[in-house]
């Protein structure tokens, strides 16, 4: 296997298609059929599927697409150490964030990197925390920061856990349910999260029985953060934040906490990093100024 028929089978991948693909890599498309023909004559089996709209991966080329990355990323961060050594200053990184990360820790540690890395190309994706793993292991990210916690039963990620933020349920500033003091009182409210995994209709079960009571009917799941933000300014609902999200001077006229007494889970800020990934001078250098910033300005609030 040669490294240009690797990047062309990750290309296939991310653009949907070889003429596609052809047009990312700056080649003919007879350039990119070749080398995948190539490839999958050097692996023996067939790598895609041809079909109207495009081309699809067969499951042995997804499970030669996960190494592919792997191996064009590495690569890829080779070059960038071996011209940075050099004296360059250029490279790429791309960064998966929470919201919550770039609410707090990440605009700050952007700023120091800047200051000694400003030619690197920086993309910053927002991603939620299964997502962040899932980028990872297919390293479509050099690293992420977010509030997640370890994933559980996986040892391909570096997890390293930054600090913790309190947690509270609010509502709108001028909501008839801003004087609720009980979850009895919720209990007919609409409730939106944006959270994909189950937990947080888990954990308002648990909350909501500890009382006696049954669980709230309307549980409303909103993975769009835009529109969550819009639902919570102009409906009657009652959603999970950060404390120190709902305390930032642009949200707090807006919404506010509901004093209900309970005692929730605090979301956690952590550091992710595959574990087979060799980072580049410049995603290291990033990665220090977000444990500086962790460390001067958050890690208190534990």
């Amino acid at each position: 296997m040669k490294q240009h028929q690797l990047v062309a089978l990750v290309a296939v991948a991310d653009h949907g298609g070889i003429h596609a693909a052809a047009r990312a890599l700056h080649l003919t498309q007879p350039a990119v059929t070749r080398a995948l023909r190539d490839l999958e004559t050097e692996v023996g089996t067939p790598l895609l599927q041809r079909q109207s709209r495009g081309v699809v991966l067969t499951a042995e080329g997804q499970v030669l697409l996960a190494r592919a990355r792997l191996i064009v990323r590495e690569l890829q961060r080779a070059e960038e150490d071996m011209g940075q050594l050099r004296g360059r200053r250029g490279g790429r990184l791309v960064i998966g964030v929470t919201p919550l990360a770039g609410l707090t820790i990440v605009p700050k540690a952007f700023a120091r990197f800047r200051q000694a890395w400003p030619e690197v190309a920086l993309d910053f994706v927002e991603c939620t925390p299964e997502q962040l793993h899932e980028n990872l292991h297919n390293s479509r990210l050099d690293f992420a920061v977010g509030s997640t916690t370890a994933p559980q039963g996986d040892t391909t990620l570096r997890w390293e856990p930054l600090f913790s933020l309190p947690t509270a349920f609010g509502v709108r500033r001028d909501s008839p349910l801003a004087a609720s003091r009980s979850l009895a009182e919720l209990q007919g409210a609409e409730w939106i999260h944006t959270d994909v995994s189950g937990r947080f209709p888990a954990l308002l079960a648990e909350l909501f029985a500890r009382e006696g009571l049954a669980p709230p009917a309307r549980v409303t799941r909103c993975t769009s953060q835009a529109l969550f933000h819009s639902l919570a300014m102009e409906n009657d609902v009652v959603f999970f934040w950060s404390l120190f999200a709902i305390g930032m001077p642009e949200l707090r006229q807006r919404f506010s906490a509901l004093p209900l007494g309970l005692t929730l889970p605090r979301l956690s800020m952590s550091l992710l990093v595959h574990e087979d990934s060799l980072l580049t001078r410049a995603a290291d250098y990033f990665i220090r100024c977000i444990r500086e910033v962790a460390r001067e300005e958050w890690t208190a609030l534990d």
